[in-house]
């Protein structure tokens, strides 16, 4: 018998959602615009209503879950599932960062009562990592059986305590309502543009979309579509990736210290909306167009060509590729 009622009340829904440390994830999830209160506790719980000690000791099978209520008309329940897979680790089994044990694995939970509509959105995304990664996700998806609230004083733990302890980095924390805005489009990239511009992975050289693409148009970041580099101003470099001199505007990358290779200090190259990795610049381009190389990755750009932009609304740079 659930302790806490799941109705939907005035405009609002309710979900459960388990991914380690519940302090984390209510913390995350506070973050999203649309969501209207969470609970931390207990769900699937043998014994009823457990302590927090008896969920340690692994005797009630329970797992440390958010009940989340929020409203549609902000935040669709498919970008709450998306934002929560975002998040986690969703292949790790009883364990998300250092928290090892089955009260943290990870899950999604759907009330009786919202069967038929929450199940679908689970399957369906769960469904759709599987076929980008190529494995089975080790997220539960099945009926919320209980729910109990936790103690007191895990409610608002990491608002209440801000320098808890947090298995969700804080730059994911404070990011979330930004995410948010991508996050569908994200969901949408293949395996390899994912990779490189979620987890700044390097695609192939030379085989790349655009290593050798030279005609007149404009590149664009993949999740967003915001405008990053005109045709004039790539220049093939021979490293086999696509190769710039300049950005279409400074403000639309940051720059980042990248030590990923020993010995090799590097300029990261991400974008000022999105955050994608894009790659790296280095100071060997050609003198005469400043001396800059910005060695992009296809997989992180999409390329318009001059006799579509004004289709797809990137009018206002035709004048600048003359």
């Amino acid at each position: 018998m659930n302790t806490v009622s799941m109705d939907v009340v005035s405009k609002s829904g309710k979900t459960v959602v388990a991914g380690g440390c519940f302090w984390g994830m209510e913390r995350y999830l506070q973050g999203v615009d649309g969501v209207l209160n969470t609970v931390v506790g207990y769900a699937q719980s043998h014994k009823p209503n457990p302590s927090y000690e008896e969920v340690c000791d692994g005797g009630t099978d329970a797992v440390e879950a958010v009940e989340v209520e929020f409203d549609p008309e902000r935040v669709s329940l498919r970008t709450l599932v998306l934002l929560f897979l975002d998040v986690i680790d969703p292949f790790a089994i009883n364990q998300q960062g250092n928290d090892v044990g089955r009260q943290y694995r990870s899950g999604l939970y759907w009330p009786a009562h919202m069967q038929t509509e929450q199940e679908h959105v689970f399957r369906q995304a769960l469904d759709e990592l599987a076929q980008r990664e190529g494995k089975t996700p080790a997220v539960e998806a099945e009926p919320l059986r209980n729910f109990y609230p936790a103690e007191s004083y895990h409610q608002d733990y990491l608002n209440n305590n801000p320098g808890g302890y947090c298995h969700i980095s804080i730059a994911k924390i404070q990011n979330v309502a930004n995410r948010q805005r991508y996050i569908e489009q994200i969901w949408q990239l293949n395996r390899e543009q994912y990779e490189v511009t979620q987890h700044a992975a390097t695609e192939m050289p030379f085989t790349n979309a655009y290593d050798n693409t030279f005609e007149a148009g404009i590149y664009v970041d993949v999740v967003s579509g915001k405008p990053l580099f005109l045709s004039k101003d790539k220049f093939d470099s021979g490293c086999g990736w696509p190769a710039f001199s300049k950005t279409i505007s400074p403000d639309v990358v940051t720059e980042h210290s990248d030590h990923t290779i020993p010995g090799r200090p590097r300029t990261e190259i991400r974008t000022a909306e999105t955050q994608i990795h894009l790659g790296h610049v280095f100071d060997d381009g050609p003198a005469e167009r400043g001396g800059l190389r910005y060695c992009m990755n296809s997989a992180s750009l999409r390329f318009v060509p001059k006799d579509e932009m004004e289709q797809e609304g990137y009018g206002a740079y035709l004048s600048d590729l003359d």
